[in-house]
């Protein structure tokens, strides 16, 4: 059942954030927050690193709430 929500809130956020990656990331926030899979620390954190690594931040963020969530099938 985790999937499926991780699959449908992040299909919302892909679908609804024009503007580039960077506008994605208040959609994500209150996604995240929303259905309490971290806190708001932790995500600034996820954002951090999301943004350290390569490739595009929404990707990132994306996978490494889903392997917080549900290991690495999640992700």
């Amino acid at each position: 059942m985790v999937y499926i929500k991780l699959f449908y809130e992040f299909l919302k956020v892909g679908l609804f954030s024009f503007g580039g990656a960077y506008s994605g990331i208040p959609l994500i926030r209150d996604v995240v927050i929303r259905n309490n899979w971290c806190s708001e620390d932790t995500f600034i954190n996820i954002i951090a690193i999301s943004e350290s690594t390569p490739g595009s931040i929404i990707v990132n963020l994306a996978t490494y709430i889903g392997s917080i969530q549900a290991g690495f099938l999640g992700s």
